[in-house]
């Protein structure tokens, strides 16, 4: 009996299969998630300071990295290559200020609405910014991505000085 029965299980499970594709019916999928157009990594490419001073562009090195509700900013900002301590590791306390000033470090979560990313920090190289968020307006052109700074609010509710200004990157991955 099992013998005969296995031709008709496959018969069956193939119909079951195939049947809906015949008649014009396309089986049941999973819904595709919404494509997520920050997610990768992005490196640095110009720096407008937003205060009337030239682009910096070339800009100093620096990447974000966007995965799921999760990013990671490191850059530097300034025109001039940061500064070493003329001891490997070992910066006096004038070196230490200079090398602190010379670069923006700070991860955390995010959130997309429209054209507006909301960055919420978990760590920040400022402590006082954990806690707060920023507001950036992003805009992609193939590999090209801006952000233009909005709001920068640090956990006391207050707001950084000298707002304004983007960052330009190139989608490396």
């Amino acid at each position: 009996m099992s013998f005969r029965l296995r031709p008709l299980l496959s018969s069956a499970v193939l119909l079951g299969l195939i049947g809906p594709v015949a008649c014009g019916q396309t089986p049941p999928s999973e819904p595709e998630a919404p494509v997520n157009p920050l997610q990768g990594v992005w490196s640095t490419t110009a720096s407008d300071p937003g205060d009337g001073s030239p682009v910096i562009d070339p800009s100093q090195p620096g990447l974000y990295i966007f995965v799921e509700g999760y990013y990671s900013a490191v850059y530097a900002p300034g025109a001039e290559p940061r500064v070493p301590s003329e001891i490997p590791f070992q910066p006096t306390p004038e070196e230490m200020v200079a090398q602190h000033e010379s670069i923006i470090v700070n991860t955390g979560t995010y959130e997309i609405s429209g054209s507006t990313v909301t960055f919420r920090p978990i760590i920040a190289k400022s402590p006082g910014f954990v806690g707060g968020h920023s507001t950036s307006e992003f805009r992609i052109d193939g590999d090209t991505l801006t952000l233009t700074i909005q709001t920068v609010v640090a956990a006391d509710g207050s707001s950084a000085p000298n707002l304004g200004g983007s960052l330009t990157f190139r989608r490396v991955e």
